[in-house]
């Protein structure tokens, strides 16, 4: 009964109704016939950055009617919800880490962690990325995307991107 409170709760801040023009432009006037109506679109923010240094279990998946990738539901351990894009294989009920700063008394680094290049393997499939620091994802956000790990030095990685 509490995680379905929580639940509700952090839906209910992170999603908000789009408006829709249905045809009209800035002056309330008819521009293209034939346009309007459908169903109502609800927008969900996602969290781009995840700089919260916790462990978080992914509670909810949802396809996103505004975006082609799976997002899911992330509660954290300090009681803070969030939305993220989540990669293919991440299921309900995983654990994930977002943060700039992890300990290797932790665990081990699995699918869905948000770290900085120097921590992450080698060959490693990555999806989300920041081009710049504190920018925000950027790169491979689409659906069942992801890119390889190929080699990084102290400040840059190279990826095998998906076109090549």
């Amino acid at each position: 009964m509490i995680i379905a409170s929580l639940i509700n709760y952090a839906t209910k801040r992170l999603v908000l109704g789009l408006n829709h023009k249905g045809g009209h432009n800035f002056h309330g006037r008819l521009c293209i016939r034939g346009q309007g109506g459908g169903n109502k679109k609800l927008y969900r923010f996602i969290d781009f950055y995840r700089r919260l240094n916790q462990l978080g279990k992914i509670i909810r998946t949802y396809k996103d009617t505004n975006r082609n990738s799976r997002i899911g539901l992330v509660l954290y351990a300090n009681g803070l919800g969030s939305f993220l894009i989540i990669q293919k294989d991440i299921k309900i009920n995983s654990i994930i880490f977002s943060g700039s700063v992890y300990n290797a008394k932790n665990g081990p680094i699995l699918n869905g962690f948000s770290l900085p290049l120097k921590y992450m393997p080698l060959f490693s499939t990555l999806s989300n990325i920041e081009s710049k620091p504190f920018n925000g994802g950027q790169i491979s956000r689409a659906a069942n995307v992801g890119s390889l790990l190929v080699s990084k030095n102290n400040n840059y990685g190279f990826f095998k991107l998906n076109s090549g």
